[in-house]
């Protein structure tokens, strides 16, 4: 096995899982699984005593629980990357909610398929994504050569914004934002400053799955002035309120008869691998007829968000806000808009939330 090769501890009390995990990285290349044990106590000895780059740890154990360790391994070992094993109900989506604003990196749901096969085929895609996560972070494989990867736990100082590339726009209709892999951080971060009569109707794309982005919703609305919520079909878009794209359908921006805004549901296929993806939402808001946006790409994998980014500064007038590589667990689809030269404004991602009041006071 090679030096760049993903070190991986497995963590689950449930025989079954640790196999099945274990089976399914036997066909990743440049993975060694060094250990599947089966307690929060097991996992820490091992981390004490060989290299590993990855643990996977389960929601729920006994003797110690998911959040427990996450905190243990944040505290003593806080170069390994964490991502939690989730099952499909309320309790472990809070709680995983929960770890992902704590410190890990991503989450991985458990199988729920009556197929085997399409089960482990699934499992195995979901793990080659979060290898490739490992892997950006460990190697800097997606930036630059002059670049650093960016860490799990951002530092507390960010460098310079870079420099406002022109005006604002004098109207602003709207607040779009668009996240990945470290969203729900991010987001509990920026949300809860948004003061209760913030003036732009606000509309996010998370890539997450069915159930977790209600959720999601749900702990974020306790800590934000504004109400966050799941947006339902024909959903009002309308100041005062933040809607979350619903995990596994597109929300696209319509206007009705009246001439109210409202959110649209889909379940046509997914772009740039995603459903829903942040290109579909921005996207819909061209055709909408709104003076002027803001779009705001923070952390995540990949470059979903970037032809949006395009189709609003095309359509109408757009301010772009993009999240600084040294505050994202992921530089990709910030970086996607900055290689393309379509952002405004470099901002680490404690300055967001201010400079999106001050142009929402100024621009009515």
């Amino acid at each position: 096995m090679s030096s760049s090769a993903v070190r991986i501890l497995i963590v689950d009390d449930t025989a079954l899982y640790r196999k099945l995990l274990t089976d399914a990285f036997t066909q990743i290349p440049e993975v060694e699984v060094v250990a599947a044990v089966a307690s929060g106590p097991a996992a820490l000895t091992r981390l004490s005593t060989v290299p590993v780059d990855l643990v996977l740890l389960d929601v729920f154990m006994p003797e110690m629980n998911g959040p427990e360790v996450l905190a243990r391994i944040r505290r003593d070992f806080p170069r390994i990357a964490v991502v939690m094993i989730s099952g499909a109900t309320g309790p472990d989506a809070a709680i995983t909610i929960d770890a992902l604003a704590n410190g890990a990196l991503d989450f991985i749901p458990k199988p729920q398929t009556a197929s085997f096969t399409e089960g482990m085929s699934r499992l195995r895609a979901q793990l080659q994504h979060v290898v490739r996560l490992v892997r950006i972070r460990k190697l800097g494989s997606t930036l630059p050569a002059a670049s650093a990867p960016a860490t799990a736990t951002p530092p507390a100082t960010s460098a310079v914004p870079a420099k406002r590339k022109g005006t604002p726009p004098a109207s602003l209709d709207i607040l779009l934002i668009g996240v990945s892999t470290g969203g729900p951080r991010a987001l509990q971060d920026l949300l809860p400053l948004l003061p209760a009569n913030f003036r732009l109707p606000v509309v996010i794309v998370q890539h997450m799955p069915p159930l977790f982005t209600r959720t999601l919703a749900e702990q974020l609305s306790k800590t934000c002035p504004l109400p966050v919520v799941e947006a339902a079909n024909a959903e009002p878009i309308a100041p005062g309120r933040i809607l979350i794209a619903p995990g596994g359908r597109h929300l696209e921006i319509i206007r009705d008869a009246a001439g109210v805004l409202r959110a649209q549901l889909s379940d046509t296929p997914p772009v740039n691998s995603c459903r829903p993806a942040v290109d579909v939402l921005f996207q819909s808001a061209t055709k909408v007829g709104l003076r002027g946006a803001i779009s705001v790409i923070l952390t995540g994998m990949g470059e979903d968000g970037a032809n949006g980014v395009a189709a609003l500064k095309t359509a109408l007038p757009t301010w772009s806000i993009v999240q600084d590589e040294s505050t994202c667990v992921i530089y990709g689809m910030p970086q996607a808009v900055v290689r393309r030269s379509l952002d405004d404004e470099i901002l680490p991602l404690a300055s967001i939330a201010p400079r999106l009041i001050e142009l929402a006071r100024s621009r009515f």
